[in-house]
């Protein structure tokens, strides 16, 4: 078994966006167990925030693009699109800065480690 994250990158290589101006996400696979993950593709989204205003519409088309996924990481996500995206039962985390893709998700797993007592 696996579960898919998304992650806000302009780069291919760090997170660096915000939710709401994030026009492309990094798809990635990780193993259930937490042995092993892997980038599978990208999806592109249309960017909910226009110059600071937010389409309802496109908000939650970018949502529903993602709806597979488990985790949404990003540099910040507003409180509209984080509760659309636990509504669609996605968990939101906010890196805060920039900070590469692969570091994020060693993070995650050594969390998902933790909160599962399987061995760090």
């Amino acid at each position: 078994m696996s579960y898919l994250l998304a992650a806000a990158s302009s780069d291919g290589v760090n997170i660096d966006r915000h939710f709401g101006h994030a026009d492309t996400f990094q798809i990635v696979e990780l193993a259930e167990d937490g042995t092993n993950w892997q980038v599978i593709g990208q999806r592109e989204v249309v960017s909910p925030c226009q110059h600071g205003s937010h389409a309802a519409e496109a908000m939650q088309a970018a949502v529903s693009r993602l709806a597979d996924c488990r985790y949404v990481l990003a540099e910040a996500i507003g409180r509209g699109a984080y509760a659309s995206l636990q509504a669609q039962g996605i968990t939101p985390l906010e890196t805060g800065d920039t900070l590469p893709i692969s570091q994020a998700v060693e993070d995650l797993l050594r969390y998902e480690r933790r909160r599962h007592k399987r061995p760090v």
